[in-house]
């Protein structure tokens, strides 16, 4: 008797894990509610970019050369851009790492680390991908304690089970918008038990000063088992090409180079990558914009009496007494895409990506009047 899939054990298995939800594209807001202008703040995209040389550089892939072309296969290594990477960073090539967007590397070192089961300590409140990897890669998820306002490091520790093969901290964390001291940082490296991969996701670490933010990767000679995760989506402005990057020990790489997809970055992306990874100019000037448009985010949230959680990364977890769902609803009637939270055991919150001026006086004209005089 043919019973489905559903017979399959593994796909049974499967069928429990959660599905990423992304944060709704403008398109499908046109096409669903019939609005002509719409302003997307829920994906944590940057909206100054990508920058004339980014695109002058895709241009010429486009055109083709004896070398790049769109009909022959990228470098599978992402070679070039992995030596500029290195570069900026002061490391041997052999330290960095490739992936289609750090999504893709998630998904690496948990396939490397569950081949035969296994846990991952994952921080209440983190991106959802974290446990989304481990499932589908046949680990199972240990929740340690955190809140909006807070990160426990001591909880991570305490939490981590004898099948514990990775730990998950998002630096600053998304979407609370919190991160950790240095400090703290250190001890948490040290004191992780040595067979324990340590995943430190640095997406939005550009945005933070450079001279304050503790970069995990100043730690990588301390432990050979720590991955530091970065992504050209975010302040480079790449998010539709899909480029990411991990930093770690040669050891650590080379066992995720025999899970790595070959070819698994394009040449469009690796090319906009290498001009991106080197315009530090850009950067300064994206994390100046970030700046003005939070402090200006404050000023109006105070004056609705709304609470916001972190200070870190290109967005704000907003704080309301009524449900998310409903709220992010009503928004989409007036044009105004955010991120309703419920799915991150956050009902009550709206992450709202910090857009330019005239977007967020555009978020501001929707939901104000919805918050009916405070939040």
């Amino acid at each position: 008797m043919n019973t489905g899939l559903s017979g399959v054990p593994s796909f049974e298995q499967l069928a429990r894990v959660p599905l990423y939800v992304p944060g709704k594209p403008i398109q499908e807001v046109q096409r669903e509610l019939g609005l002509n202008r719409i302003v997307k703040l829920a994906s944590n995209e940057n909206p100054w970019g990508p920058t004339e040389a980014v695109k002058a550089r895709v241009a010429s892939v486009i055109a083709g050369s004896e070398f790049e072309s769109l009909g022959l296969y990228p470098v599978s290594d992402g070679f070039y851009l992995r030596k500029r990477i290195a570069e900026r960073k002061g490391l041997p090539v052999e330290q960095v790492v490739l992936g289609n967007g750090s999504t893709e590397i998630l998904e690496m070192i948990a396939k490397a680390a569950f081949l035969d089961g296994g846990s991952a300590v994952i921080p209440k409140h983190s991106f959802a991908m974290y446990g989304i990897a481990t499932q589908t890669a046949g680990g199972r998820v240990i929740e340690s304690r955190a809140s909006a306002t807070e990160l426990d490091v001591e909880d991570i520790l305490r939490s981590v089970a004898p099948d514990t093969r990775l730990v998950y901290l998002a630096h600053p964390n998304n979407p609370t918008g919190i991160r950790i001291e240095g400090g703290t940082l250190r001890h948490l490296v040290r004191h992780l038990r040595e067979d324990i991969v340590l995943v430190v996701d640095q997406a939005y670490a550009e945005y933070e000063e450079p001279g304050e933010y503790p970069d995990a990767a100043t730690l990588l000679g301390e432990r050979p088992n720590l991955l530091v995760l970065h992504t050209f989506s975010k302040i480079h402005a790449l998010a539709g090409l899909r480029i990411g990057y991990g930093l770690g020990s040669p050891e650590l790489l080379s066992l995720l180079e025999r899970v790595r997809s070959p070819f698994n970055t394009n040449h469009l992306a690796q090319a906009a990558a290498e001009v991106a990874v080197q315009d530090v100019a850009f950067e300064a000037f994206c994390r100046m914009k970030n700046t003005e448009a939070r402090a200006a985010f404050t000023l109006e949230a105070a004056k609705h009496r709304c609470k916001l959680t972190g200070t870190s990364g290109n967005f704000v977890l907003l704080e309301t007494a009524y449900l998310a769902p409903e709220l992010f609803k009503e928004l989409l009637q007036r044009g105004v895409i955010v991120r309703p939270m419920q799915g991150y055991g956050l009902p009550n919150h709206l992450r709202v990506t910090l857009g330019k001026p005239e977007e967020m006086q555009t978020f501001w004209n929707a939901v104000g009047p919805l918050l009916d005089g405070g939040c």
